[in-house]
């Protein structure tokens, strides 16, 4: 083969890694920047998790002013309790 089809080969593959890595490094500078992240503003957060097993999990959810404790096990979700903020010792949250 002729040396041309080489050149434009090793070319065509630079080219290409050139365009992976800047994809990459924007990537990288958004997620350092949080452009991904979410609001601030979000009325349900995870306050806490325990994994139980693969397919089982417990979850302390905060709603507003109200904490739910959530178990799940494969698709089934249930809530276990409903407990009160100031017995978690939780900060308030901002409004």
């Amino acid at each position: 083969m002729p040396w041309s089809f080489w050149a434009s080969y090793l070319l065509k593959l630079g080219v290409a890694g050139a365009l992976l890595a800047a994809l990459y490094a924007v990537a990288h500078v958004l997620r350092r920047m949080r452009f991904f992240a979410r609001p601030a503003n979000r009325k349900i957060r995870v306050i806490e998790t325990a994994v139980l097993s693969p397919h089982a999990a417990i979850y302390l959810l905060r709603v507003g002013q109200r904490c739910f404790l959530v178990g799940t096990a494969g698709a089934d979700i249930a809530t276990l309790a409903e407990l009160a903020p100031a017995e978690l010792q939780l900060p308030e949250t901002r409004r």
